[in-house]
């Protein structure tokens, strides 16, 4: 029967304490013989499977995963501050009172300032997840990086919805995340382990503030 078996302070301590990998170690680059894009990945960029790359065995299992923006150079940060970095974006909140319509619901904007990102340190967080049985497959749906621009919608696509918002007129999104975006995460793998997951992820969540977790209550 699963139940709390880890301290989560540690387990966050610990995962606090990885240097996060740039996302590059989880990609191949993908071009035709002659140089030009290959039609099923626009992008120019293709996951790698976890079977065919011995130093991604440990991440086809479950865990909590952390994606960063990172900040390792004084030009890091540039993109973010850039005119056109869109740092607002709607989330749907509460059903309107009195309204019988379906999609009657509350709009609340939400605006990434200057202050907020300036407060981290580091490396900014950008979405904490958890993954029961292969953290490799739930970040590839998070990143969707066969595809130059994002349009789609999933339940697991938070991290490139997010980039979208952010550059909503930039042209190949992809090339932002191969560009910027690393990753961490510690194995907790399996059933015996869901209630430690529950709690390190949202533990995390509280902890590092990542700017694409963030919701409304409904």
């Amino acid at each position: 029967m699963p139940s709390l078996t880890e301290n989560i302070e540690q387990l966050y301590t610990e995962l606090r304490a990885t240097e996060p990998q740039p996302i590059t170690s989880l990609l191949l680059e993908v071009k035709n013989k002659n140089g030009e894009l290959h039609k099923n990945y626009p992008s120019g960029w293709k996951f790698k499977r976890g079977m065919d790359t011995p130093s991604l065995e440990n991440l086809n299992q479950g865990g909590i995963y952390v994606f960063w923006w990172l900040n390792d150079s004084p030009e890091s940060l540039h993109s973010l501050f850039a005119p056109d970095c869109t740092r607002t974006y709607s989330v749907k909140g509460k059903k309107v009172a009195g309204e019988d319509a379906p999609d009657a619901y509350h709009s609340v904007e939400i605006e990434w300032t200057d202050a907020w990102l300036t407060q981290y340190q580091g490396h900014i967080p950008l979405y904490v997840g958890k993954s029961a049985d292969s953290i490799l497959k739930r970040m590839a749906l998070h990143l969707q990086i066969h595809q130059a621009k994002y349009t789609g919608k999933t339940t697991s696509d938070q991290l490139r919805r997010g980039m979208e918002r952010l550059f909503q007129s930039h042209a190949n999104t992809a090339d932002m995340i191969v560009n910027h975006v690393g990753f961490s995460y510690i194995p907790l793998h399996g059933l015996e382990h869901v209630v430690n997951r529950f709690y390190l992820e949202d533990y995390a969540i509280g902890k590092l503030m990542p700017l694409f977790n963030v919701d409304i209550e409904r």
